[in-house]
């Protein structure tokens, strides 16, 4: 199933039985590339890893496994499982899944769950632990998940060996994602889907969270709920802009590669069908600038920032935070948005 990284011969772990190379392993992870974990500079293909951002990336909800993660783990599971409902899905053992990018691991840990065959392949080790953690965490076993440090331009794995592959928010990261989109399709059996999820709007916020409950009036009126969520998008755009006004003159631009490309325009020159699912969700939440924002810039936890030098980026936001607290008060931080949760659409790419 695997490709050699010495002489790209098919290979099983541990050893290469053609040039005898063996993978190193450093804590469970099979370590397939010596790539950097980021390439932001040259004429070669470049990319952003998370090996930086690491527990900034998702903070205090780092164990938490996410409804909208939960439904398209299902969704994914039941195209290789038997058994109607979620509860029952039993996975197929001949099937395999490639987690690509798979981050602190938000969809192969509730994956894992089904007893699915996984690799979970990523550039960082950091966030490969963290998957480890996740799983640990909410008492799921990865028995059944073979967890691969790997360069997503260049997979490790045999031609057409994989039934199916996630590869979620991490295509705009890098400098040429139909590179990326080929060694896909390359590593697909034929027949095998390549599957995404993306947001779509879903209820009307004002409408789902002014209306009265059970005889209840309710907690917000619709000209609260339009205030605190103009407000807190104003600090959030003004934060952010002055964040980077701060580092511009210093020649420290926002990296920003792929964030523009259309997926489906790529997709349809490679794959043969393309067939779409939107799972409704809508429930309503509230979060503050504190609980999310805030902690994610003031720790480099957005992929823009992960090249910021340390003493640059911490003399910045020592600075606005500073005329933060003196213009809109020590409290700004808890600056509340009222949201209703995106449906999820899942598309999958069919070779």
């Amino acid at each position: 199933m695997f490709l050699c990284p010495k002489c790209n011969s098919k290979m099983t772990l541990p050893s290469c039985s053609f040039c005898g190379h063996t993978i190193p392993r450093l804590n469970h992870i099979w370590q397939f590339t010596d790539a950097p974990d980021m390439v932001i500079d040259g004429d070669k293909d470049k990319y952003i890893g998370y090996e930086h951002i690491g527990e900034n990336y998702s903070g205090s909800r780092k164990y938490l496994l996410e409804e909208r993660d939960v439904l398209f783990a299902e969704e994914v599971s039941s195209l290789i499982s038997s058994g109607q409902e979620a509860a029952q899905l039993s996975a197929d053992p001949d099937k395999i899944i490639l987690d690509l990018a798979c981050g602190d691991g938000c969809f192969t840990v509730p994956c894992a769950k089904s007893g699915a065959r996984l690799i979970a392949g990523d550039i960082s080790n950091t966030m490969l632990r963290l998957l480890q953690e996740k799983a640990a965490h909410n008492h799921i076993s990865l028995e059944n998940v073979t967890l691969c440090r790997m360069n997503a331009l260049a997979i490790p794995l045999a031609d057409e060996s994989i039934d199916i592959v996630t590869a979620n928010s991490m295509l705009h990261l890098i400098s040429n994602p139909q590179k990326v989109l080929c060694e896909i399709y390359r590593i697909l059996k034929k027949g095998g889907c390549f599957i995404c999820q993306d947001d779509r709007p879903g209820k009307n916020l004002r409408s789902d969270l002014s209306h009265q409950e059970n005889g209840h009036p309710p907690k917000y009126n619709e000209a609260q709920i339009q205030a605190d969520n103009e407000k807190y998008s104003q600090l959030v755009n003004a934060f952010y802009s002055g964040y980077w006004q701060k580092l511009m003159p210093q020649g420290i631009l926002p990296k920003k590669y792929s964030w523009k490309f259309d997926r489906d325009q790529l997709c349809s020159g490679l794959f043969s069908t393309r067939e779409e699912k939107l799972i409704p969700r809508g429930a309503p939440y509230e979060t503050t600038l504190e609980d999310g924002f805030l902690p994610r810039i003031i720790n480099r936890g957005f992929s823009d920032q992960t090249h910021v030098p340390k003493d640059a980026h911490e003399k910045a936001i020592h600075e606005l935070l500073d005329e933060f607290h003196e213009k809109y008060g020590e409290d700004f931080g808890r600056t509340m948005f009222h949201g209703v949760e995106d449906d999820l659409l899942i598309t999958a790419y069919r070779k």
